[in-house]
């Protein structure tokens, strides 16, 4: 079968501005993706600051990706284990009570 991809259409996704993205790709590499970082607080606020809705009691551990936190919505009583990546190119909404790991 082949595939005929100059058809392809992805017109409708906007991701974010560039600037956001940028700030967003050193802060992410910096505090999220990293395994000096530890403290759970910041990281929660900075997910705020870009955007995400985050629940009450979330647990973000280190070496977490997470690509459009404008993108992210989590619900109350979360859990994300080490080494978790939240590829969200589009919406994506952890209801409460949820691990990932």
């Amino acid at each position: 079968m082949e595939v005929d991809l100059s058809k392809y259409n992805n017109s409708y996704y906007k991701p974010g501005s560039v600037f956001k993205r940028v700030i967003w790709y050193f802060t992410n590499s910096l505090l999220f993706k990293s395994s000096w970082f530890p403290f759970i607080k910041p990281k929660v606020f900075l997910l705020r600051a870009f955007g995400a809705k985050v629940g009450k009691n979330l647990v973000i551990k280190n070496n977490v990706n997470i690509k459009y936190p404008w993108k992210l919505e989590i619900g109350n009583h979360c859990w994300i284990g080490e080494e978790v990546w939240i590829d969200n190119l589009d919406s994506v909404i952890i209801m409460d009570n949820v691990c990932l790991s």
